[in-house]
């Protein structure tokens, strides 16, 4: 027995001897509550001697207190003990976990390359951290039990209040996204997981207006397919949802309530029964932060239209603060990533895409997100405002050289809106003899290609197929892959205007309008925890400005 296999045997004789103590204290605590129980029980009954000539009535009533208490107490005394196994069990799930990946771990060897840069550290223990890197994706994405429980009574409610019987509709509240007509994809997905949030805290059904001023668009249904069997569309519910409900859900390019007299702020029910439409915008984010939101908005119909994740602010609420945390285990972070693997369940189409994608990538996958059609941030002329595409490429090969990702075994995945980047990436990585793959189908134009409903469903794939990479670098101020990193768990890196990077250490899609001086009634988002505003201030658009390296004319 070597020194290693000597220190593990020791360790499991530790920690068994502080199982056993553990248990020890757990059985003592059951038997105090159980002797404290039955002493109790006879002082009640020497009582019950003294007035033997009292009310039988009384007597039995006093027993089934007793009872009552005894039950109470023996659940208290489980509960206690059912949460120290659960940790007893995480720990030793942590030990065993890596006792048994120190002795059961399959020898592997991987491909050298001729080129000096590329020695990647192949070696067993790293191979070990590796794999732990991929088992805490896989457990920081599974979902959580209240979560799950909370989604099947809102499955069973929405399936209710869209059937087709149209009365039954009217017993129902609605919160109805409606997406900005030239929204991107990524500024609009934060709004739907929000406005499912508001939906879940508040009892109401979730509806989406998917509105698109693109040439060729895309329905949330090319898109997306329903989870569970739910149906979110509202244009495939108008024959379900009574005209009551319909009159106040926008048609067409509409954003406001349909019998607004005020602006369409908000609409007085044709029925005489109180305001039955609210509209929800920017301005109302105090609102969300600090209301009750049954009572803010009595409304029918909330029409919320968003085109940001201001999903902190509801969390941070204190009316729904600790149901959030119950929901999903005691945390605030990552509601959007848990929201989104199971409501942007991708359509059949793409997921075909993602799976055919997938299948050319490797065990180790570094995605790599670079948008250089669009000035980042918005704003200026529409030269390109991003760093030399190289300084993507460098980082994105250092990064996995300090990870110890084998270079046979990994792939460099690119995602972009410029035909020059997947050129500038095969030559680049092809120097290092490491492999770069790319989506087939991908067309590209100014501001990339909104021009047909394949490239929209590319774009909805390219997001999920970066999701499922194991690190992801993004370009600075792009909601993209802010939103991609979120859905998969994953904590990106930026790369800034000026080639520098930085890591933002959560895994939320950042806040667009906060950042940009908007709504300055709320709180500064710095004091919401895991909050940031995606361009860090006006400042910063500077930056964005000294790099002009696209602006040559390519041959």
């Amino acid at each position: 027995m070597n020194q290693t296999q000597q220190q593990i045997v020791v360790t499991m004789r530790e920690q068994q001897k502080r199982r056993i103590d553990r248990r020890s204290k757990q059985v003592r605590l059951a038997s105090l509550i159980l002797l404290g129980g039955i002493l109790l029980a006879l002082s009640i009954k020497e009582s019950f001697k003294d007035r033997a000539n009292e009310d039988a009535d009384a007597v039995f009533e006093a027993k089934i207190g007793l009872a009552n208490k005894l039950a109470k107490s023996r659940e208290k005394a489980q509960a206690e003990y059912a949460d120290i196994q659960d940790r007893e069990d995480s720990s030793r799930f942590k030990y065993q976990f890596m006792h048994d990946r120190h002795h059961h771990h399959k020898q592997q060897k991987h491909g050298s390359s001729s080129s000096a840069t590329n020695d990647f550290d192949d070696d067993d223990d790293d191979d070990d951290v590796l794999e732990i890197r991929k088992l805490l994706k896989r457990a920081l994405t599974k979902r959580p039990a209240k979560f799950e429980l909370a989604l099947g009574e809102y499955v069973k409610r929405h399936k209710v209040a869209t059937a087709t019987n149209k009365k039954q509709s009217e017993e129902y509240k609605y919160i109805v996204y409606v997406s900005g007509g030239n929204d991107g994809y990524g500024n609009r997905l934060p709004g739907v997981a929000m406005a499912f949030l508001w939906a879940l805290l508040t009892d109401r059904i979730l509806l989406i207006h998917w509105r698109d001023t693109f040439p060729n668009p895309a329905s949330w249904g090319k898109l997306f397919q329903p989870p569970d069997g739910i149906e979110f569309d509202v244009d495939k519910l108008r024959d379900s949802l009574s005209d009551k409900i319909l009159q106040f859900v926008p048609i067409g390019s509409s954003a406001s309530c349909n019998n607004a007299g005020n602006g369409g702020k908000k609409s007085q029910a044709s029925s005489g029964s109180g305001l039955a439409c609210a509209l929800v915008v920017r301005e109302d984010y105090q609102k969300i932060a600090q209301k009750d939101l049954n009572k803010q908005y009595p409304e029918k119909v909330l029409l919320f239209k968003s085109d940001d994740y201001a999903m902190p602010l509801l969390v941070n609420n204190e009316h729904y603060k600790e149901d959030v945390k119950a929901l999903f285990n005691n945390r605030e972070a990552n509601v959007f990533g848990h929201i989104a693997r199971w409501l942007l369940t991708p359509s059949a189409k793409v997921q075909q895409t993602v799976d055919r994608t997938m299948e050319s990538l490797g065990k180790y996958n570094f995605g790599m997100h670079l948008r250089m059609q669009k000035p980042m941030p918005a704003g200026g002329d529409k030269g390109v405002k991003v760093p030399d595409p190289e300084v993507f490429f460098r980082f994105a090969r250092m990064r996995a050289e300090a990870l110890g990702f084998p270079a046979s075994e990994t792939i460099f995945y690119l995602a972009s809106d410029d035909a020059r980047a997947r050129e500038r990436a095969t030559l680049y990585f092809r120097k290092y003899d490491l492999t770069v793959r790319f989506m087939d189908g991908i067309k590209f134009g100014n501001d990339g290609d909104r021009t047909s409903v394949e490239s929209l469903q590319n774009a909805i794939a390219e997001m999920r197929v970066l999701s499922m990479c194991d690190e992801i670098i993004g370009s600075y101020g792009s909601s993209f892959s802010a939103v991609a990193a979120s859905w998969g768990a994953i904590t990106k890196y930026d790369i800034r205007a000026d080639g520098s990077y930085w890591n933002t250490a959560w895994n939320e899609p950042c806040w667009r309008f906060a950042s940009r001086g908007h709504n300055s009634a709320i709180s500064d988002a710095a004091s919401l925890p895991y909050h940031e505003g995606c361009h860090e201030g006006q400042s910063t658009f500077k930056d964005w400005q000294k790099s002009n390296w696209n602006k040559e004319k390519s041959s």
